[in-house]
């Protein structure tokens, strides 16, 4: 179900042309876009890359390889890097590395996956929105935050908008919480799949087609078990789905609060589901 597959952005952004055409990008914009990716290539473990209040337009996604980074900005709502003009990667935040915080920051309308984290441990997000601002679309990112093949993953206090298969996805990892987040207008608000050990509580999912996903599917690397969904708010997911055509989401109903498909050991208890 899941692509899995790592793209690695190279070459030179090229223009655009007729009335889709993205608008150019200023000059302070340019310069804050290649300085970022300079920070980034150059990091070192234990470097903290601070990142202004501001609303900064890039056209390119952005990677990470060096193990234990922090990325931060000023507030979720202060500080926004807008993929809008993207023209160069699929997802917004590619990150292959271990012991990594992302805090207090938006990252706004990715062509693909907002932020994707493969094949680390020790995952720290807080405080970040995601959003496609254009509300919910077949021609959105798939995900939001998109943790897989990950260990010791800590989700909280963020907020995903209108990702056209899961806001929050955790997936093939173990040792997971996720708390306190809010997920809205995505097709599914927050997916664990074939996971080991989640813990998904105090969270609110409205808005969405289905609210919570509980999911084991076939022929990915680990059967997930063992995850606990509590003291959540679910109510009026009942947006109709848009997914992509053959994505397994695509199947979930609107109407759905909480759906749980061929997976073992699962406790629900203590939320409230209405709507």
């Amino acid at each position: 179900m899941r692509k899995l597959f790592i793209t690695v952005a190279l070459g030179a952004a090229l223009a655009g042309c007729g009335k889709h055409e993205a608008p150019p990008q200023n000059a302070a914009d340019a310069s804050f876009e290649a300085k970022l990716q300079e920070q980034l290539l150059d990091a070192k473990p234990g470097s903290v890359i601070e990142i202004p209040a501001g609303h900064y337009a890039l056209k390119r996604g952005l990677s990470l390889r060096t193990d234990g980074v922090t990325i931060r900005g000023a507030g979720m709502d202060k500080t926004v890097l807008s993929f809008k003009g993207q023209l160069v990667g699929p997802e917004g935040l590619l990150v292959n590395a271990s012991d990594f915080t992302i805090a207090n920051l938006a990252i706004e309308d990715t062509k693909g996956d907002a932020l994707k984290i493969n094949q680390g441990k020790n995952i720290t997000i807080h405080g970040v929105r995601i959003e496609w601002t254009d509300g919910p679309k077949t021609t959105n990112g798939a995900y939001g935050l998109y943790p897989v093949k990950t260990q010791n993953v800590l989700v909280e206090d963020s907020v995903v908008i209108g990702a056209s298969d899961a806001g929050i996805y955790v997936g093939q990892s173990n040792n997971i919480v996720v708390r306190r987040n809010r997920a809205e207008r995505n097709v599914a608000g927050i997916e664990i799949e074939n996971s080991v050990n989640a813990d998904v509580y105090e969270n609110t999912a409205t808005d969405n087609t289905g609210g919570i996903l509980v999911f084991n599917m076939p022929n990915l690397s680990q059967a997930g078990h063992a995850t606990r969904v509590f003291r959540n708010k679910v109510f009026a997911n009942n947006t109709g789905n848009f997914a992509a055509k053959g994505a397994a989401v695509a199947s979930v109903p609107a109407g759905s609060g909480m759906v749980v498909n061929s997976n073992d050991k699962v406790e629900i208890f203590d939320n409230d589901i209405a709507d």
